[in-house]
């Protein structure tokens, strides 16, 4: 059996129709479509309904499609384990990295690999850490950095749990709310604030924190997973930014930025951690982010907790 065949199959399945799929893997539409009427004609079975808008599996095609993923699952093994057998200098690394690490991680990791490992090709996603949790099980991506909980809740991952970083609130320098006596939820609520994609977890002990109008959907006007921006509309107008304090530590460090003052909390922390499909050995390229990033979330972390939180 062709394996390239099921490798078009896998693409008809995930991009959904076959005009989509024809133009991830480099073929006109005719092609594919005799690619798979081939695999077809070879299994003596329709594997998908014709009839349908969008590419629907028959029972015959569900089940080879399945066989398909293990194939191919395998066979990306098989070409991690001969990485591992040599020495890692070169291979290719495919991350998916949620709004908060991207803002704290990626910039480093990259200056990292291109002066450390240049012949290791780097691709990185970002997104929501359920979003990305999709990708990782569709082996569009090799791991993921990103929210705790979500990653710990799914059960076909292997996470490896990262240091705690405070969480707060961050103004531009001389914003009105930092001449409050007393800042409250009202206080806060007085002004737009912004945030990136936050967890079921996170959404409700903001609420155990600080009260039902901290829900949410009832607290945040400004959702963007790119924390860049929402640095700069915060320096720009009177938007209270929410996040691991960790992301404006530059700001505030030059005084552009500054922790709106809040009694603290323990609980009020961002938790992430690294995952991979469970059961899956690190290649050389992967341990390399692995080991980076071990050793820059610690330094993160040692410095949140230095007591310099407040500029």
């Amino acid at each position: 059996m062709d394996t390239q065949k099921l490798l078009h199959l896998l693409a008809v399945v995930e991009h959904g129709t076959f005009s989509e799929a024809a133009r991830a893997v480099h073929l006109t539409q005719p092609a594919l479509s005799r690619s798979i009427r081939a695999l077809e004609d070879e299994l003596k079975a329709p594997l998908f309904d014709r009839g349908a808008r969008r590419a629907t599996l028959t029972v015959f095609g569900e089940l080879v499609a399945e066989r398909a993923r293990r194939m191919r699952l395998e066979e990306r093994q098989l070409r991690r384990d001969l990485e591992l057998l040599r020495g890692g200098e070169e291979g290719s690394l495919a991350i998916g990295v949620a709004p908060a690490p991207a803002a704290l991680l990626l910039t480093p990791f990259l200056i990292h690999m291109a002066q450390a490992h240049p012949r290791i090709k780097v691709r990185t996603e970002t997104g929501a850490t359920s979003a990305l949790l999709e990708a990782l099980r569709n082996e569009t991506i090799d791991a993921i950095v990103g929210d705790a909980y979500v990653l710990r809740a799914a059960d076909d991952v292997e996470v490896e749990p990262l240091g705690e970083l405070p969480a707060g609130l961050v103004c531009r320098a001389g914003h009105p709310i930092l001449r409050k006596r007393r800042i409250d939820i009202d206080t806060i609520r007085a002004y737009p604030v912004a945030t990136t994609t936050l967890s079921t977890v996170v959404s409700r002990q903001l609420a155990e924190l600080w009260g039902p109008d901290a829900a949410p959907e009832r607290l945040f006007t400004l959702h963007c997973d790119n924390l860049d921006m929402l640095r700069s509309v915060t320096l720009a107008s009177d938007t209270l930014l929410f996040g691991v304090l960790s992301i404006t530590r530059q700001e505030r460090a030059a005084g552009l930025m500054a922790e709106v003052p809040m009694p603290p909390d323990a609980r009020r922390c961002g938790r992430y951690g690294m995952a991979r499909m469970a059961a899956r050995s690190l290649s050389p390229a992967l341990e390399v982010l692995y080991r980076f990033t071990r050793e820059h979330w610690k330094a993160l972390s040692s410095e949140a907790g230095g007591g310099n939180r407040r500029r």
